[in-house]
């Protein structure tokens, strides 16, 4: 979950007041520093979008609960998550999730409408980003993370494991793209 938030948002600026805004009949509100930020996009944003290949959530700033912000994974009675929660999100009654955006917060939904608040990482941080090769070639963590520590082998390995077909070749062709992102 949290590659959607990470690398964070270094754009300073103010939450308040939030800033009506309306994307294909969804209507809800920014943060004030979104509103007029060129990475601003449907909704999204568009930091780092070169390096993830996605959109990531707006910085919405710190959640007015306090608790530690490290990863778990979300399970009750009802549900076991594949994906990482901030672990006191994983407790919180605000925690909701959706079908368009996954797991999210429901604090002030009166204010942010359409345009979910984001989970809140506190200060924790990922080792790396998640990296993203063009779809339809699938990434997974583990590749990230062996871009990371420099190990070709291994990638090559996953690569091909989880797009068959691809070549040697090609795998090593992505791995320089995904290690030239991150310098």
């Amino acid at each position: 979950m949290h590659k959607y938030y990470f690398p964070v948002c270094t754009v300073e600026g103010d939450i308040e007041p939030s800033v009506s805004f309306i994307h294909m009949g969804l209507t809800g509100a920014v943060p004030n520093k979104c509103s007029s930020c060129k990475n601003l996009f449907e909704g999204g944003c568009t930091r780092y979008s070169e390096l993830t290949n996605r959109y990531l959530h707006l910085d919405y700033g710190p959640c007015i609960i306090n608790g530690p912000t490290d990863p778990v994974f979300y399970e009750d009675k009802f549900l076991k998550a594949k994906v990482e929660v901030p672990r006191k999100c994983s407790m919180c009654s605000h925690l909701k999730i959706g079908p368009r955006y996954g797991f999210y917060c429901s604090l002030d939904q009166e204010k942010w409408g359409a345009f979910n608040r984001g989970l809140d990482w506190g200060t924790w941080e990922p080792e790396s980003v998640y990296l993203q090769l063009p779809l339809p070639k699938v990434t997974t963590k583990a590749l990230s993370d062996f871009v990371r520590k420099n190990e070709i082998i291994k990638f090559i390995s996953e690569y091909r494991r989880v797009n068959p077909g691809l070549s040697i070749s090609e795998a090593k062709n992505d791995f320089s793209r995904l290690q030239n992102m991150l310098k």
